[in-house]
């Protein structure tokens, strides 16, 4: 499977995205509600392949409206 530039280039951005939510969120989260072990599980199994995959789509829409070379 090969994916064109914009479509690498939203998935390098959800993934940094999806790991600055994470962090943000480690530095937030109620101690009496939770604990940091839960809230970097869930960072990291739930938030950080959804920012990728939202990234990814973004990068192919970005492809089919103005070209898979238009980042080049």
């Amino acid at each position: 499977m090969k994916f064109s530039k914009p479509s690498l280039l939203g998935a390098g951005l959800g993934l940094v995205m999806g790991v600055a939510f994470t962090i943000v969120a480690l530095v937030q989260f109620d101690e009496t509600e939770t604990n940091a072990k839960d809230v970097a599980l869930a960072g990291l199994v739930v938030g950080v392949p959804l920012s990728v995959l939202i990234g990814l789509s973004i990068g192919w829409a970005w492809g089919r409206l103005f070209g898979f070379d238009s980042l080049n």
